[in-house]
């Protein structure tokens, strides 16, 4: 359904902000990308939805079913988004229109995409609205987006995102505000609407244990490169690459009380501060000149790891 390709994002300087990345995503299958935050996992989202902040210059090859959306102008890229493709956003307060009802914006692209006429699309938004379990939905339709909680607006943003029925959800934090049981009854909710529609998501998290959740697959990335691939329940018990060891070496899961994390040292550079070589370099416990000056190689495995030190601890 999806493929990526040496999807690569630079600024007119020349700065790169993702580098190469490749993924393949199945009808129905849920892949996770995970990082910290400036790893690259919003901007391939964001590339993939043909929105790119002006300026940034996108390369590679991006194919939603069969069409390589790289390749359409903004009307085509229109067409698909929030109908065959469709995005739940980061931020519920920012993304949602303080002006206009709830109800108005989860009718507004089944209007748009011609599926629906007015009277139609707000009878489905307070199905929609049903079904992603907001209370007293005949009174949500009126409300505007800061009469709700966090929760209730996060469940909004992801009735507007399956309105149309997308064959493919694109999913950035969409639990990373939310306390842990609305968090956990979110999760819930997209798999069963995954299951319902068999619809593909594409699902970013920066929360390791929400991926082990919601994702058989996953992605690290770091510095808009690839850092490890694999099942996710591999990456988990046998990361190969430093920076997944990394990460899961700064859990709390499974520790003892009061024993002591171990971060990754220093901070995550700017992008043009990274190296030209493996982005990681800089902070890696193995890293060396030759990791900072070239490209590492695939290193095949249980995991797929980018690295010139697979398995370092």
């Amino acid at each position: 359904m999806l493929s990526v390709s040496n999807l690569s994002v630079a600024l007119p300087t020349g700065t790169r902000l993702l580098r190469g990345i490749d993924l393949q995503l199945a009808p129905g299958e849920t892949l996770g990308l995970v990082g910290e935050s400036g790893s690259g996992k919003s901007m391939t989202a964001l590339a993939i939805m043909g929105l790119l902040p002006r300026g940034l210059i996108g390369t590679g090859d991006i194919r939603f079913e069969g069409q390589d959306l790289l390749a359409l102008d903004d009307d085509a890229m229109s067409a698909l988004r929030g109908r065959r493709i469709s995005m739940v956003f980061q931020e519920p307060m920012s993304a949602l229109n303080p002006v206009h009802t709830i109800g108005a914006q989860i009718a507004e692209p089944m209007m748009l995409h011609g599926i629906m006429d007015a009277d139609e699309a707000i009878q489905e938004a307070l199905r929609l609205l049903d079904r992603v379990g907001i209370d007293r939905p005949e009174a949500r339709l009126k409300a505007y987006p800061h009469e709700l909680s966090g929760g209730q607006r996060q469940r909004v943003m992801i009735a507007m995102a399956i309105a149309c029925r997308p064959s493919l959800l694109i999913a950035d934090e969409p639990t990373s505000a939310l306390d842990a049981t609305v968090q956990g009854e979110v999760l819930d909710l997209l798999r069963d609407l995954q299951q319902e529609s068999g619809m593909a998501m594409l699902f970013i998290s920066h929360d390791l244990k929400v991926i082990a959740r919601v994702a058989k697959r996953m992605m690290v990335l770091y510095g808009g490169a690839v850092m490890e691939a694999g099942e996710t329940a591999n990456v988990l018990s046998a990361a190969r690459h430093p920076y997944s060891k990394g990460l899961l070496n700064a859990l709390p899961h499974g520790r003892k009380k009061g024993e002591r994390l171990e971060p990754i040292p220093g901070q995550v550079p700017p992008p043009h501060l990274l190296a030209k070589g493996c982005p990681f370099s800089g902070r890696c416990p193995k890293g060396d000149a030759r990791c900072a000056e070239e490209v590492p190689p695939i290193s095949p495995g249980k995991t797929v790891a980018r690295c010139f030190h697979p398995g370092a601890a």
